[in-house]
């Protein structure tokens, strides 16, 4: 196999490590560029083992050649596959400009599709780019899918709150949260994990990636995480695609896509957990919210505000600033104020004015909270 470049976007976070450790064991790829944060220290080990030359980051590294901005380290590398694994809205902007160099986007960052899905599938199509989902539940829809699917579903884990007594979920604590029952995450997605606001991002991903109402799909609790994604077809088949939790397994799918190369620990059959459970809508209010505005409002500015409430709501409840409880409110709140607002969104520039609009509303909300 001729040997593939491939370029990693957020490096060290949780997605980009285990980039990493997928990427040492397969053969035919070559890491020509990383994207990081501040691990600076982490960072340069990566450049270290993989003979990586180019870097894009604030921070200097003693490896390595910087690069001053992702447009030009994209440019100069031009990649088979860029593994876009930068969470929040940063990694819109990073989707949106990995799609004018390569030729697969092996995509991590939920909120590119959340935000700027329609933008995101034209400009794929119009410059020749697969799209390969690495989330857990997308990539088993992915593997699973073809044309004569009724419905779909996709499984959520519960996060932290899950076992929690009703009364007690609105004052737990970021230590209390950020213990996931089953998956290693960043912080952010763990916090989305317990308010399912993760679960409605895939959700609209789902709606997104393969083109489905949001009536056709279906959202059930697995305690195990053993269960990802489940394809219903029309003519009575069920197709689960189940495992030991390990998001190595679709980050290396989502890079030797269409062959499965990959080999990693298989179940036994007394591990099976195929055990479904409803969502209940006391414990994840924020989630039936925006389940039934994605029912009945088109377009992307509500979806561009839920983001962006959330990614300020999370960053100061991870702060310790505001209770858990409060983050249901400011998303709530402005939400309702972007769509009684009433901008639509009619190009890309109108996607990042939207997000800014959010975040001064999110800001506000919080603001009043803290003056209490």
């Amino acid at each position: 196999m001729e040997e593939k470049t491939v370029v990693i976007l957020g490096a060290t976070g949780s997605i980009g490590t285990q980039t990493v450790d997928v990427i040492k064991t397969l053969k035919g790829f070559k890491v020509v560029g990383i994207s990081f944060g501040r691990n600076v220290s982490l960072a340069e080990k990566i450049i270290d083992e993989l003979g990586v030359k180019y870097y894009v980051s604030e921070i200097e590294a003693s490896k390595g050649v910087k690069i001053e901005t992702l447009e030009v380290l994209l440019s100069i590398t031009e990649p088979d596959i860029v593994v876009c694994a930068i969470p929040g809205f940063e990694g819109v902007k990073a989707a949106l400009e990995s799609l004018k160099y390569t030729k697969r986007l092996a995509l991590a960052t939920k909120e590119a599709l959340v935000c700027a899905g329609p933008f995101v599938r034209e400009i794929a199509r119009e410059n020749g780019v697969e799209i390969i989902p690495i989330d857990s539940e997308h990539s088993a829809i992915f593997q699973l899918y073809e044309p004569h699917v009724d419905h779909i579903l996709i499984t959520a884990s519960g996060g932290a709150v899950r076992d929690v007594p009703l009364a007690d979920i609105s004052l737990l604590t970021p230590a209390q949260i950020l213990k996931h029952p089953t998956w290693s995450m960043g912080g952010r997605i763990t916090v989305d994990s317990a308010t399912m606001v993760n679960k409605l991002f895939e959700v609209i991903e789902a709606h997104e990636l393969f083109n489905l109402d949001y009536s056709k799909i279906d959202v059930k609790l697995n305690r195990s995480s053993f269960v990802h994604g489940i394809v219903f077809l029309k003519d009575g088949v069920i197709k689960i695609h189940a495992g030991k939790p390990d998001m190595r397994i679709p980050i290396a799918y989502s890079l030797t896509y269409p062959e499965r190369v990959y080999e990693s620990y298989i179940a036994d059959v007394k591990e099976f957990d195929l055990s479904l459970y409803d969502v209940e809508k006391e414990r994840y209010p924020i989630f039936h919210y925006g389940l039934e505005l994605a029912r009945t409002h088109s377009g992307l500015s509500w979806r561009i505000a839920l983001n962006a409430s959330d990614e300020i709501a999370v960053e100061y409840f991870l702060r310790e600033k505001i209770m858990f409880g409060q983050i249901e409110t400011i998303v709530k709140r402005t939400v309702d104020y972007v769509i009684e607002v009433g901008k639509s969104v009619e190009s890309i520039n109108d996607v990042y004015e939207i997000d800014n609009i959010s975040r001064n509303y999110a800001e506000k909300v919080v603001k009043e909270f803290l003056s209490k």
